[in-house]
């Protein structure tokens, strides 16, 4: 077995596992309306979907180009899901419940209005979902055609343009997140326990998330043109360095998700003990 085929069936194994603890907490969170455990199942069903067509892909030497994009695709646009419950989980609502002083969804919940920070941060969702698109267009793009099995050259010049500019507006959302994150940061004890949690966590989920934006420009960074080949493809998540994506994508994501599902279940357990959730 291939170190790639390998480090799929780890992840597929991980994802699969870990799927039922944050469906768990997508179930209990959403009556509470935390919308953003939706964009992490969202996150863990892509991330089963893309290892499992990776070792289909080595089982069946045979299959099309386009499975092959399809599961480089999954690989990629993950990122965008994994972004978006992580600014979910930031992110201030500008409601409050019945308890007043409790959040509707999110760490911190101002009585009078909107404020600033929780503006910028709602506007940073759009941001993600045109990086998330772009990111699926620029993948479809570098497809051959289905018809003649033929790489059209400028819609794949367009599908490397469209990859780093997704990644861009990754890096842009990114630096949102982290501003959100140090207005929370002193809030933190008083917020409810699931996004004390968190939030409490956000110190090791930054700069792994960090990290896997960073993979993800490198790969884009990289790609070949049809006038301007032989880049490096250490960064290619099919056929690049298995190191290298097992240090920069692998376990950010999977240290990141596990943060997330622990501090879900450990808020329902507090709470069914009659602490606040």
């Amino acid at each position: 077995m291939r170190p790639h085929e390998l480090l799929a069936c780890v992840e597929l194994a991980l994802y699969v596992g870990i799927l039922g603890p944050v469906t768990f907490c997508t179930f209990y969170y959403l009556f509470k309306r935390q919308t953003a455990w939706l964009y992490l199942q969202a996150f863990a069903t892509a991330k089963i979907a893309g290892p499992a067509l990776l070792i289909y892909l080595y089982q069946n030497s045979s299959t099309s180009a386009g499975v092959q994009i399809a599961a480089q695709i999954l690989y990629q646009i993950a990122l965008g899901p994994l972004m978006s419950a992580t600014l979910s989980f930031i992110n201030i609502s500008s409601t409050t419940n019945d308890r007043k002083t409790e959040p509707a969804y999110s760490p911190l919940a101002p009585s009078n209005g909107l404020s600033v920070s929780s503006l910028i941060l709602r506007l940073v969702h759009p941001i993600i979902m045109v990086g998330l698109v772009m990111g699926i267009i620029g993948g479809i793009d570098r497809m051959p055609d289905s018809s003649t099995g033929k790489i059209n050259p400028d819609k794949y010049d367009r599908g490397a343009t469209l990859s780093k500019v997704s990644g861009a507006m990754f890096l842009i959302a990114f630096a949102a997140i982290m501003f959100g994150v140090i207005r929370l940061w002193k809030y933190r004890k008083s917020l409810a326990t699931v996004s004390y949690y968190i939030v409490t966590g956000m110190p090791v989920i930054l700069p792994l998330l960090f990290l896997r934006i960073l993979y993800s420009l490198l790969n884009a960074a990289n790609l070949d043109i049809s006038g301007h080949t032989g880049h490096t493809t250490k960064f290619n998540i099919m056929t690049g360095s298995w190191a290298i994506y097992f240090i920069m994508g692998f376990i950010p994501q999977a240290t990141i998700i596990i943060i997330y599902a622990s501090s879900g279940v450990l808020a329902y357990m507090k709470g069914r003990n009659g602490r606040r959730l």
